[in-house]
């Protein structure tokens, strides 16, 4: 029981620093005139945004990775998307964000649906995949690059969509972030097998450019997300970021690992998730494009 109470805390106190990381960082980079170019180069100067930065990275990270030590990967998430509660609050104490009863529900929504992702134990066991597998390899580049083709859209689009801009930069950091996520977990897999001392020339290959794929997708996903906060409030943008992060992982468990549900429950739990995700985002970016219309109006 102390080392469930430990994991339960962890996930939740961790769920607190980035949550509250994030809300820092959305102060930093509202101090920063919209007009300045080369955003990250001002904000990385920000005494403010290093500190929203260390909390996710130095305080956040670490209790994660603890909690999911303690708990596994299936109720973690769950847990950790309570910290959306504090970045409600956050985002109106510390940052002056208005919120009102539709974004509530929708941050709620949000909660509930990662709260039944985490319930579905739609997860895998990278130590039980064939790595080696050509075709597993194959339903990976075909991932891979879907989800890099919808990030490529976001990119294109928001330069002629103005009113979705913030939106389409938060959804571009949350499909970066899932192309880190996966590559992760295959380099974690090879890493469990490097321990053994059985990689291939080939194998080593891989491992180096998915620590490169890593690296890249995730200092590309960091940008994008100062970038939508100088369109919008975190209140609403974080919760939308969650869309593709949690949605296309359950994607990818079909399609690219090929895996079963580990029990009946496990599909409606999970699909019912998706559905309550992609409505609770939706209240929340019908709210971000009304603010923005209304901001557009006044300039």
């Amino acid at each position: 029981m102390p080392t469930y109470l430990l994991g339960i805390l962890s996930a939740l106190a961790a769920g607190v620093a980035f949550n509250l990381g994030l809300v820092l960082q959305k102060v930093a980079v509202a101090r920063v005139p919209k007009e300045t170019p080369h955003l990250m180069r001002h904000v990385v100067q920000s005494p403010l945004w290093l500190v929203g930065f260390g909390l996710q990275f130095l305080f956040g990270t670490p209790l994660n990775m603890l909690a999911l030590g303690h708990l596994g990967p299936a109720i973690v998430p769950g847990l950790m998307s309570m910290g959306l509660i504090v970045l409600a609050l956050a985002g109106m104490l510390i940052a002056r964000e208005s919120v009102r009863l539709e974004d509530v529900a929708g941050i709620i929504l949000v909660m509930i649906a990662v709260t039944l992702f985490g319930l579905s134990g739609l997860t895998v066991d990278m130590k039980g995949v064939d790595l080696r597998d050509p075709v597993l390899f194959m339903r990976f580049i075909i991932f891979t690059t879907a989800v890099a083709s919808l990030s490529i859209l976001c990119h294109t689009l928001k330069g002629s969509m103005k009113r979705h801009e913030g939106i389409l930069h938060i959804l571009n950091a949350g499909l970066l972030y899932v192309q880190s996520n996966l590559w992760l977990a295959f380099l974690m897999g090879h890493l469990m097998r490097w321990s053994s001392g059985s990689l291939s020339h080939s194998e080593l290959t891989f491992m180096g450019l998915a620590s490169l794929v890593i690296f890249t997708a995730s200092i590309f996903g960091i940008a994008e997300t100062q970038r939508a906060f100088r369109s919008g409030d975190a209140v609403r943008l974080v919760p939308i970021q969650n869309l593709p992060q949690q949605v296309l992982p359950l994607v990818s468990y079909f399609t690219v690992f090929a895996l079963s549900p580990p029990r009946p429950s496990s599909l409606p739990l999970g699909g019912t998730g998706a559905l309550l995700i992609i409505v609770g985002s939706g209240l929340l970016a019908r709210r971000q494009m009304e603010l923005q219309s209304i901001e557009g109006g006044t300039t």
